[in-house]
């Protein structure tokens, strides 16, 4: 993407993009010669994103806007789409970053988590897609990048109410890829691994034993690669993306072998319980 022209004089809108892969996403973008609206809860980290944004800059036509707003609040999203097309134009590009995840037995886990979870990373989604939705049609183009996770592929012990979330985010975004194919909306979806961002630092701290063992097993990646793959799918036009080699394994097994993962989950599952079991005594 060093030498690519695709995204100069874009405008991409990012959900969660005040931290984490939606804050590197940006990076990226404003470093290719973009324009970038960052969307997120927080005003106070939005100031700081905006902060590290500004020295990116590489010409005086590109715009860094921040929106406080939040994914699950249609009305107050609403009016921040309408606000921003009005000043802004209608963005080239969506992507859907904001999520949350808390980790925990199913059993234990409260109802309310589940909620939580389906509200910002499904719901959040499909809320933000359908606000903007009516004018990328009457415009007749735009691209919408949704991300899901490699936890919406295969599910992650300990990660029911996430699991079920992105495994939601997969299937929406497997069905508007199809529908908006033919009136020149494209599509994608990101799979990431796990990836060293503050969300992750929050999460490690509810991890069961079996869950912390099965992360152990393989290091996070960096913001920084998940965007540079996004970025360059969207640019070629992919529909999956799968950032990172372990990750793409694992894909693979997933999509082509599912029936046969199982059991090999639950002899590597069976084995970290033994080890919980002795370390227990």
């Amino acid at each position: 993407m060093k030498n690519s022209k695709f995204f100069e004089g874009k405008l991409a809108l990012i959900t969660g993009g005040s931290s984490g892969i939606g804050l590197e996403l940006a990076k990226q973008l404003i470093q290719a010669g973009a324009s970038v609206v960052t969307l997120a809860r927080s005003p106070e980290k939005l100031a700081a994103a905006e902060e590290t944004l500004t020295p990116l800059l590489r010409h005086p036509e590109q715009v860094i806007h921040t929106i406080s707003a939040d994914v699950t609040d249609v009305e107050a999203l609403r009016s921040a789409i309408e606000a921003l097309v009005s000043t802004y134009g209608v963005p080239d590009f969506l992507f859907n970053c904001a999520g949350v995840a808390l980790p925990g037995y199913v059993e234990e886990l409260e109802l309310e988590v589940f909620k939580w979870t389906m509200d910002i990373d499904f719901h959040g989604t499909v809320n933000t897609t359908k606000l903007l939705l009516p004018y990328f049609l009457k415009r007749g183009s735009g691209h919408i990048i949704n991300f899901s996770s490699l936890a919406g592929v295969l599910g992650v012990y300990g990660y029911s109410a996430y699991s079920g979330a992105k495994f939601a985010v997969r299937g929406f975004t497997d069905v508007i890829r199809a529908e908006l194919k033919p009136k020149n909306i494209k599509v994608s979806i990101v799979y990431p691994p796990d990836t060293d961002t503050p969300q992750l630092a929050f999460e490690s701290k509810y991890k069961p034993f079996e869950t912390r063992e099965l992360a152990n097993s393989d290091k996070p990646i960096q913001p920084a690669l998940v965007a540079k793959e996004t970025l360059r799918a969207v640019e070629r036009g992919r529909y999956a993306v799968v950032p990172g080699f372990n990750a793409k394994f694992t894909y693979f097994l997933g999509t082509r072998f599912g029936n046969w993962v199982y059991p090999m989950m639950d002899i590597l599952i069976a084995n970290i319980q033994k080890k919980k079991a002795r370390l227990d005594k």
